[in-house]
């Protein structure tokens, strides 16, 4: 299965409205990973209704729509997250209903019989047409390449310095984070099936990519942003190898200005997850 760039690049993804209430911001919030501590009355707010807070990457949540997968040809257990970049233009209510409008950006070609590469532009607005959030997200599908690519916008990362970093944190995940993270709405099987999981070459489910990025947004609240959404202007990363649940997310983190350069490995296998991860935050203290 190759990607099919006329197809793909004329598809039409109609609107889509979406209603939320509190609950889902909270089980987001919890899904990676704050509030852990009840008594953590910062990480609280995040899952509770009294001056509730919404975690920002919780936008990917609501701009999450693999409806279209199937009408451009792709098979689902193919497509692994490849990198996703959220710029924030508005805080988040922590209830009420999004606008989603979607189209394919762009493809990259990794050649003959390795992968192709899907950029997917979402913007959300609210109900009163004030732009939240803009989501460039690049789905990496399996054995797609050697359609003849590039065609369109391709996705941007940004560089590591070459010096040491500035700052690490260690951040540990749950055994049943996938299962957890699922209810928010991404029920590929990969993320929770064993059998699913070995048939494309896993030992066992992996967690989602947007959970990791969500877990890395939470980090970068805590490190960098005093828990206060409005302090993250955007953030981006790149999914370099996948995170089994229970696994340990070691972060570090190279300041420039405004902004944080950051990477993530899985502590117990060294082995890389998240690169090219870059965030800006506004001068808003």
């Amino acid at each position: 299965m190759k990607l099919d760039p006329q197809r793909l690049m004329g598809l039409s993804i109609p609107p889509r409205s979406i209603a939320y209430d509190t609950r889902e911001p909270m089980l987001y919030a919890l899904s990676v990973g704050l509030a852990a501590d009840p008594l953590n009355e910062d990480e609280l707010a995040f899952a509770y209704e009294a001056n509730q807070r919404v975690v920002p990457s919780f936008a990917n949540t609501l701009a999450f729509d693999d409806s279209w997968l199937s009408q451009g040809g792709i098979d689902l257990t193919r497509v692994v997250h490849g990198s996703l970049k959220l710029i924030f233009h508005s805080l988040l209510p922590a209830s009420g209903k999004a606008e989603m409008t979607t189209r394919i950006a762009g493809l990259s070609d990794k050649g003959e019989g390795r992968g192709g590469i899907l950029l997917q532009e979402t913007v959300i607005k609210d109900i009163d047409g004030r732009t939240l959030c803009t989501s460039l997200s690049s789905l990496f599908v399996r054995g797609a390449g050697g359609f003849g690519g590039p065609v369109g916008e391709q996705p941007s990362s940004h560089d590591i310095p070459a010096r040491g970093p500035d700052l690490e944190a260690l951040v540990a995940t749950l055994s049943n984070q996938a299962l957890l993270f699922r209810l928010l709405g991404d029920r590929n099987p990969l993320h929770a099936d064993p059998e699913t999981a070995k048939r494309v070459g896993f030992d066992r489910p992996i967690l989602h990519g947007a959970c990791t990025f969500g877990i890395a947004c939470a980090t970068v609240l805590r490190q960098f942003c005093g828990l206060e959404p409005k302090r993250l202007a955007s953030l981006e990363a790149r999914f370099a190898g996948p995170l089994f649940p229970g696994e340990t997310l070691s972060f570090t983190f190279w300041r420039e200005g405004g902004a944080t350069a950051f990477r993530a490995a899985a502590k117990e296998r060294g082995a890389p997850v998240l690169d090219n991860g870059y965030a800006t935050f506004t001068d808003q203290p």
